[in-house]
């Protein structure tokens, strides 16, 4: 399988055209490259020793003209040794500090998982070669191939080993996105007023709110690790049970304030997560095959059932409505659902 080698992109290559001591005979930065590309580039010393003849190379150069003309020389320079070579700006990443924080690594992030996917859709093995570039950067560049299960590495002009961080064999915890994901969605859909924001967040836990951040242009985002998260999990396999609300649920559902569909669609996606008869650990039987989730003190329940099929919500109700979940644990019958027209839960 051949490799998609995917490189942040610095500038020692100009840092080292224009230092005496790096090129004594004042060499222009192409020629240096072409005449010991280990030398002459931090990136180029890392592709060299990485990349086998047919790898594709990929280049993420930041938003400012160092940064293209680098990736450019790059580019040039492998493109002619037979690889197939592309280059892609990251958005926003640049030496201004308020763009740099709230936009470019948010723009790195989307882009290096975008790259990721793309290889893996192609039958290739990604690589990220994370030796360019700002640090912080890199050190993004990392967070994403480890949530990711790739390979990162690096290496400076100065060192003559590459040192890689291997795919992580642990698994990554995405319930927090999982749980309240219609929110994470609804605020990665379009730059969202920052009172409308802690409106929403105000009913969610505060693990929530880490992943976020306020920017000065009145918008809240995604914070750089809240984008790397929310990607990485987007790559996930979805393995959620099907499930299934009655048009009496649904009804419950749509009626609902803000948080208290908020709390309702976390449980159910915590209902729904987990091999067949996973949920029933925490659930406690009602009647018949009708289980209420969870069991324990919780304000919101489900009222549920489950088959081959999947999951079958028949009500949502709790005890911020007593009267009603007295009657339902009293008589609550899955005949009664029987030719219901239940609705998906996307």
């Amino acid at each position: 399988m051949s490799q998609c080698l995917i490189s942040t992109v610095g500038t020692s290559l100009l840092g080292n055209a224009n230092n005496p001591r790096a090129n004594p005979d004042g060499l222009s930065p192409a020629a240096l490259l072409r005449r010991d590309p280990q030398r002459a580039s931090a990136e180029a010393n890392a592709i060299t020793r990485l990349a086998a003849p047919g790898d594709t190379l990929v280049f993420l150069h930041s938003d400012t003209e160092d940064g293209e003309r680098c990736a450019a020389l790059l580019a040039e320079y492998f493109a002619g040794l037979g690889h197939p070579v592309r280059r892609e700006r990251i958005a926003g990443l640049s030496y201004h500090e308020k763009g740099f924080v709230s936009h470019g690594l948010r723009s790195l992030v989307r882009l290096l998982a975008g790259e990721l996917r793309a290889a893996r859709r192609a039958g290739q093995q990604p690589l990220i070669n994370a030796t360019g570039g700002f640090k912080a950067e890199i050190a993004y560049a990392t967070a994403v191939g480890l949530m990711f299960g790739v390979p990162v590495c690096y290496i400076h002009e100065r060192f003559g080993d590459v040192v890689t961080l291997p795919a992580s064999p642990v698994g990554w915890d995405y319930s927090l996105i999982a749980w309240h994901r219609d929110f994470f969605d609804w605020l990665d859909e379009e730059p969202r007023p920052t009172v409308r924001v802690q409106e929403r967040l105000a009913a969610l836990p505060d693990s929530v709110a880490l992943l976020v951040e306020d920017a000065p242009d009145g918008f809240s985002y995604l914070s750089p690790l809240g984008e790397a998260y929310l990607e990485a999990f987007r790559g996930q396999p979805d393995l959620r049970r099907p499930l299934r609300l009655s048009p009496s649920a649904l009804r419950t559902l749509d009626t609902l304030d803000f948080s208290t569909r908020s709390a309702y669609l976390g449980l159910l996606e915590r209902l729904r997560h987990g091999g067949p008869g996973d949920w029933q650990r925490s659930s406690e039987l009602v009647r018949g095959d009708v289980y209420k989730f969870p069991k324990g003190r919780s304000v919101q329940r489900a009222f549920v059932r489950e088959d081959e099929d999947g999951l079958w919500v028949l009500e949502l109700c709790g005890h911020e409505d007593e009267r009603r979940y007295q009657s339902l644990i009293q008589g609550i019958r899955a005949q009664a659902y029987d030719g219901a027209n239940f609705t998906a839960l996307p």
